[in-house]
C-alpha cells in the first residue's frame, strides 16, 4: 500500500506554517525576541494577524516551537485499558511522540528550524525556561500515567520497586534516549522525518548496550 499523498490543501497549510516559522525564527535572531512584534512576522509572511493565530498559537510558540505535550486524554484511556506484553516498547512509542518533533515542517527545513530554536533559547533565557517548564509538566504527567498503569496492571512490572519508582525509571531512561536520538538525527546527513524514531530507538539499544542488557 502506498503512503497516500497530501491534498493541495494540506500542501498549502504547510507552506503557510513553514513560512511563518521561517520568518519568525528568522526575525527573533536578526532584532531580538522582545522587538519583533506578531505584525512584523505577518508583514514578512504577507499573512494577516487572524492567519497568524489559526497556525500557531503565540509568539513564544513561534519562537521555541510547542515543546513537548502531555498525553491527551484518548492516550491516557486507551493506555491504561489494555495490559501491554511489552510495556516499555510501548511507552517508548508514545515517549517519542511527545517529546519528540511536534510540528511538521518539510524534512529540508526542520534540522535549520530545530537550529534556530535552540539559539533563540541559548539568546532569551526567560523562553528557555518556558520551554524546560513544558518539559518538566510533560514529564510528571507520562511519569503519573505509568504508576496508574503499573497499580492496575502490576504483574507487567519488572523491577522490585514501587510502581512510582519503576515509572520513574522507564520515563526517565526513554527521555534520555529521545535527547541522544534526537541529537543523532540532527547531525545525520540528509536526515528525514521518518528517521527520527530509528535514531532514538538506536540511542536506547546503545543504553541497554553499555549494562550487556537486551533490546527491546
Amino acid at each position: 500500500m502506498t503512503e497516500e499523498q497530501p491534498s493541495l490543501r494540506e500542501l498549502k497549510r504547510r507552506r503557510t506554517f513553514d513560512a511563518i516559522m521561517d520568518n519568525a525564527t528568522r526575525l527573533f535572531l536578526e532584532k531580538g525576541f522582545d522587538s519583533v512584534t506578531v505584525e512584523d512576522i505577518c508583514t514578512a509572511t504577507g499573512v494577516s494577524k487572524r492567519t497568524f493565530f489559526n497556525y500557531i498559537p503565540s509568539k513564544e510558540v513561534a519562537a521555541i516551537g510547542p515543546g513537548p505535550r502531555a498525553p491527551s486524554e484518548e492516550e491516557i484511556a486507551c493506555f491504561l485499558a489494555t495490559r501491554h506484553d511489552n510495556v516499555l516498547e510501548v511507552v517508548f512509542d508514545l515517549v517519542v511522540d511527545l517529546f519528540g518533533i511536534q510540528d511538521h515542517q518539510d524534512d529540508s527545513f526542520q534540522r535549520e528550524l530545530l537550529r534556530r530554536r535552540k539559539e533563540i533559547r541559548v539568546r532569551h533565557q526567560d523562553l528557555a525556561l518556558q520551554h524546560f517548564a513544558r518539559f518538566h509538566q510533560a514529564r510528571a504527567e507520562l511519569e503519573n500515567l505509568l504508576t496508574d498503569y503499573y497499580d492496575r496492571w502490576p504483574d507487567t512490572q519488572q523491577l522490585d520497586a514501587s510502581p512510582q519508582t519503576e515509572a520513574t525509571t522507564v520515563v526517565g531512561t526513554l527521555i534520555a534516549a529521545v535527547f541522544q536520538g534526537a541529537r543523532a538525527w540532527h547531525e545525520l546527513d540528509g536526515a528525514q522525518a521518518a528517521d527520527f524514531r530509528a535514531c532514538c530507538h538506536q540511542a536506547l539499544t546503545n543504553i541497554f548496550l553499555l549494562q550487556g542488557g537486551r533490546t527491546i
